[in-house]
C-alpha cells in the first residue's frame, strides 16, 4: 500500500532537485528542498521532519554516487546531523534561536558526529 503524501512529496523533491549533484556539499540544500516540500502537506511537527529526513534518504541512496559518498550521506543521516539541522532551522524561525546556543549545538555536532565522518579509515 503507496502512501500518497509521500509519494507526492517525493516527486515534488525530485523535481526541485533536478540535476543537483548530491554530495556533502549539497545535502543541506537537499534538506532544506525537503522541508519545503513537507511544509505544504497536512502533516505537521515530528511528522514534517521525519518525512523530510526520509525524502532525503531516498535521494542519497537513488543518487548516481560512489558507495563511499552515500556511506559518508547516510552516516550523516544516521547520526541526527540532518534532524539536528532541522531543529536549529525550526527554532529560528520560531524566534527561539540564541547564538551562543547555536555555537553550542554546532561544537556539539562536530565532537560528535561529524568529526568520526571525516576520519580516514584503513
Amino acid at each position: 500500500m503507496s502512501d500518497p503524501v509521500y509519494e507526492s512529496s517525493l516527486s515534488k523533491l525530485k523535481e526541485k532537485i533536478g540535476d543537483l549533484v548530491i554530495n556533502a556539499e549539497t545535502i543541506v540544500k537537499v534538506l532544506k528542498f525537503a522541508m519545503e516540500v513537507v511544509e505544504v502537506t497536512e502533516l505537521k511537527g515530528a511528522a514534517q521532519k521525519e518525512l523530510a529526513i526520509k525524502l532525503v534518504r531516498v535521494v542519497v541512496v537513488e543518487a548516481p554516487i560512489s558507495d563511499e559518498k552515500e556511506k559518508l550521506l547516510l552516516d550523516m543521516i544516521d547520526n541526527n546531523i540532518l534532524s539536528n539541522t532541522v531543529d536549529l532551522v525550526i527554532e529560528a524561525t520560531q524566534g527561539k534561536l540564541d547564538i551562543n546556543t547555536v555555537v553550542e549545538v554546532g561544537q556539539a555536532c562536530c565532537q560528535t558526529g561529524c568529526m568520526g565522518l571525516f576520519k580516514k579509515k584503513n
